[in-house]
């Protein structure tokens, strides 16, 4: 039930009028300046606070020279997946295996009957795909609280999966001699290779940013004129809202200045400049 801002009387349903009906006060326009301001410093608050993650976002994915370095080298594997990851030699010939021969295999058969390593090999070069974009994605999130250790697992996991897909084809390649008419022979080819020694360059680099650390260029913020630090300093400190208003009416009015002063200057230049050219 809605309450008279000013006495705080109960309204009923009929009290439709914007005019309170025991004191008379307009609810409308009653302190609307205040609630005005109030609102205007929490919606500043609530920037000032979120700002800083933004900022971290920021530097952790293009940020700086470093971080743009690192996106390149996360998206180098793939490259390498369109390079023959495993050869197979049947009836003569050489088949080059490559992530792409791999998912349209798995689509269209889903798995070879009775060779578990070969189909675990499959599945961990894909699901080492997926932390591809998984690790790609998480970037964004690198400066944060658990950014360092959460791009340590998702890169051992990404290294991890390449290795175990290597090692599981090389132990099962000889169930293949059953499946594929007039098999010869199977071994990984450099492409994979090539993909797990991708993989290693971007857990190292980024142990080497986790050391170094990303440069944050971080946004000012003000709140009602005042630095958000400064704000959230005489908050913690007890300064009453009424003192602080003060500091805020005194910061606003020293930017006004400096606007005019700006204005003024740019004015007097320009009259200058038509002056010269008489």
């Amino acid at each position: 039930m809605a309450v008279c801002p000013k006495c705080n009387k109960k309204l009923r349903l009929y009290n439709w009028r914007p005019e309170c009906p025991y004191c008379g006060v307009n609810m409308v326009y009653y302190k609307s300046n205040d609630r005005l301001l109030a609102e205007t410093e929490q919606a500043e608050i609530e920037h000032a606070l979120s700002q800083p993650g933004i900022d971290r976002a920021k530097a952790s994915f293009f940020g700086s020279v470093p971080a743009i370095i690192r996106i390149v080298l996360s998206l180098l594997p793939v490259g390498a997946l369109f390079l023959p990851l495993a050869k197979i030699k049947a009836s003569g010939e050489t088949i080059n295996v490559t992530a792409i021969e791999i998912y349209k295999l798995i689509s269209d058969k889903g798995i070879f009957p009775g060779s578990v390593l070969i189909n675990a090999s499959m599945l961990t070069i894909l699901f080492s795909v997926v932390m591809i974009l998984v690790c790609l994605g998480c970037l964004v999130m690198s400066l944060g609280k658990h950014g360092k250790i959460r791009n340590l697992i998702l890169n051992i996991l990404l290294t991890g999966s390449a290795v175990l897909s290597c090692v599981f084809f090389t132990a099962g390649s000889g169930s293949l001699s059953g499946l594929i008419q007039g098999f010869e022979s199977a071994k990984p080819a450099v492409g994979i290779f090539v993909y797990i020694a991708l993989t290693l360059v971007i857990m190292i680099y980024n142990l080497y940013l986790n050391k170094k650390g990303l440069k944050i260029k971080h946004t000012v913020c003000y709140i009602g004129g005042l630095k958000s630090e400064d704000y959230f300093a005489m908050k913690k400190q007890g300064v009453s809202d009424l003192e602080i208003r003060k500091k805020m009416v005194e910061a606003l009015t020293a930017m006004q200045e400096e606007v005019r002063a700006k204005a003024a200057e740019e004015e007097a230049k320009k009259q200058a400049e038509l002056a010269s050219r008489k």
